[in-house]
């Protein structure tokens, strides 16, 4: 089996780790690390895989979160935007991730915006629908669990004939299905090192600028409620094992 990281994030925390980075630790944590090849892609430098030989059996696509939201005038964005929709055609095994799942609903002619409720960042509550509780990426999870996150952009109507699969108070769709391809608002490779390395990146932002949190003080109570999510990561689990053979 070979899996495709279409890798878009932007920027390193300061331990100098990407996504690439985040995803291989998650798979070594789920034994995954020995069971397909994979074949990371700089999205942002343009080096995607080929459409033929992602969407062939044995093969899955995973697009990686990103620093800003889905923006066609950066010039790597509208290459790829024409990938995932290839990709869906071909009936791919395709999940996106924050960004990929915002840039999966806008291929699919759904729409994304700013959460008017603000940023969602940390460790959070999300519950699954009906539907996604009889879908494959959520196979074997409870029905509530925690997830790890991060974001200001959310998709705001689904696309056209897509079922919404999870849901909170804060995000109305963290996750949705059509056919082959899957939307993951959260991040199943996120743990809090990570997000304690995006709050030293980004805490005086999240403090002065937006208001996320009142001051320093609440900014240190808000890293001591990060946890690890491993019932959430286990959607990549379930992502690898329902790929095409």
């Amino acid at each position: 089996m070979r899996l495709h990281l279409i890798d878009v994030t932007g920027f390193a925390l300061p331990d100098g780790s990407t996504s690439v980075h985040w995803f291989r630790d998650a798979f070594a944590a789920l034994g995954l690390e020995d069971s397909f090849d994979l074949v990371v892609h700089d999205g942002i430098a343009g080096a995607l895989p080929d459409p033929g030989e992602a969407a062939r059996p044995g093969a899955g696509v995973i697009v990686s979160g990103s620093r800003g939201p889905v923006d066609p005038e950066k010039p790597w964005v509208p290459p790829l935007l024409e990938l995932i929709a290839d990709l869906h055609e071909r009936g791919a095994d395709l999940l996106g991730i924050c960004f990929g799942c915002q840039a999966l609903a806008i291929v699919l002619g759904g729409a994304v915006g700013e959460n008017p409720r603000g940023r969602e960042m940390g460790t959070e509550l999300v519950t699954l629908t009906p539907e996604g509780e009889r879908d494959p990426i959520f196979e074997n999870l409870p029905t509530q669990m925690k997830a790890n996150l991060v974001h200001r952009m959310h998709v705001t109507a689904l696309p056209p004939g897509a079922t919404r699969l999870a849901f909170n108070q804060m995000t109305p769709v963290q996750a949705f299905r059509l056919g082959r391809s899957v939307g993951l608002q959260p991040h199943p490779d996120m743990t809090p090192r990570q997000l304690n390395g995006l709050v030293d990146l980004y805490g005086r932002i999240l403090v002065r600028n937006e208001g996320f949190l009142d001051d320093n003080e609440h900014l240190a109570l808000f890293r001591r409620s990060f946890r690890e999510t491993p019932e959430f990561r286990r959607t990549l689990l379930n992502f690898a094992g329902s790929i095409r053979q």
